[in-house]
């Protein structure tokens, strides 16, 4: 009898909300589709505000023309990996603030906690790294990942978003190639923590 009466009182429920299951749904991808409606417009609504320069327009990675060391080109989904990116461009050597910005990488990937695993660093060689700058990045650095490019064509690439662009400098790339934010080397580890753990939020991908 009781089983009776709980089964009608279910279907009676269900009944009444046929759309809860859309509700659910929606509540999750809207917040989303709206973040990065955003980011991608470059619409800043008063309440939210980002520590890194905002790239308008946003860059596609593919326009970098990275490549492998054996000179092939790397394809979207071997760069991406559907993960979070930080990107440094670097030269043939690594100065004082070379390496402190590829240290404030390496801590910032270990500080996100929990969404360690969606982030990732990506090192842009403009130029064949010396004998002294490869030793350092096998002893300190052997986690991040790299690339070849060639500087004139990054720079044809961002030249659209402003001035040429500067050495030491962190650019941040979603997991759909899509590089969004650029961070200088006079901006805290924080400013860039602020906005990875804002995005690392809103979005569901990576």
């Amino acid at each position: 009898m009781n089983n009776s009466v709980s089964t009608e009182q279910s279907q009676q429920t269900t009944k009444k909300n046929p759309y809860t299951p859309w509700f659910v749904v929606l509540s999750f991808v809207v917040p989303v589709v709206a973040a990065y409606a955003l980011y991608f417009l470059g619409v800043k609504p008063p309440a939210v505000s980002n520590k890194g320069e905002l790239l308008t327009p946003i860059v596609d990675i593919e326009t970098f023309a990275l490549t492998d060391d054996n000179n092939q080109p790397i394809s979207r989904d071997d760069i991406t990996i559907h993960k979070w990116h930080m990107i440094y461009f670097a030269g043939s050597t690594c100065d004082e603030a070379c390496n402190q910005m590829l240290y404030k990488m390496r801590q910032i990937n270990i500080a996100v906690g929990k969404n360690a695993p969606r982030l990732r660093r990506l090192l842009v060689h403009l130029e064949q790294p010396g004998e002294e700058f490869q030793a350092l990045i096998e002893k300190e650095y052997p986690d991040a990942r790299h690339a070849n490019a060639n500087s004139q064509t990054i720079e044809a690439a961002l030249q659209d978003i402003g001035p040429q662009f500067r050495s030491n400098e962190v650019y941040i790339m979603d997991p759909l190639g899509n590089v969004m934010l650029r961070f200088t080397q006079d901006q805290s580890y924080k400013d860039l923590m602020h906005d990875l753990n804002k995005l690392f939020k809103v979005s569901q991908i990576g």
